[in-house]
């Protein structure tokens, strides 16, 4: 099964947009976004995949948080207070936008997938037998490019996309 990663979006319309072709193209099941999205708007967008499970969490930077909430349960999405845990393709995930958070759920073995966001820079690693995933920014204002990661559940094999 193939999932999508984005996070810290942050508004950044056009590369939303691309973002959301490359999930199309890619025929995603599931995309995870790790927070930071900012505002309802941008949130709606992604209702253009069609088919696809949309699971998101809460950023440091999101604003009108009932709205985002609102729109995103509208076309069958979820968005969580950070973190959020469950399971996809038979493997345990744990998202949040909190890089303080990782270490820990890493070392507690019971992930086998770990994605984070805010920091804008990418983060591809595995310690122990969980994968660690940070996309890095969708945006291009801190990296100077933006970025997403569609990741093959049942090898694990990452694709890195640049926006």
């Amino acid at each position: 099964m193939k999932i999508g990663i984005i996070s810290d979006t942050h508004d950044h319309h056009a590369n939303v947009l691309k973002a959301i072709e490359i999930f199309k193209n890619e025929h995603v099941e599931y995309i995870f976004h790790a927070g930071d999205m900012v505002s309802p708007f941008t949130a709606k967008a992604f209702d253009e995949v069609k088919n696809v499970k949309f699971i998101a969490i809460f950023g440091n930077n999101d604003g009108e948080k009932f709205m985002l909430e609102k729109v995103i349960e509208g076309f069958g999405g979820e968005i969580h207070r950070d973190p959020y845990r469950g399971q996809v393709g038979g493997k345990k995930i744990f998202m949040t936008h909190k890089p303080k958070l990782v270490d820990e759920a890493a070392a507690s073995g019971k992930y086998d997938i770990i994605i984070y966001g805010h920091t804008h820079f990418k983060d591809i690693r595995t310690v122990g037998k969980t994968l660690i995933i940070n996309p890095g920014e969708a945006t291009d204002w801190v990296c100077g490019k933006g970025g997403l990661v569609i990741l093959d559940t049942d090898s694990l094999a990452i694709k890195e996309m640049e926006l």
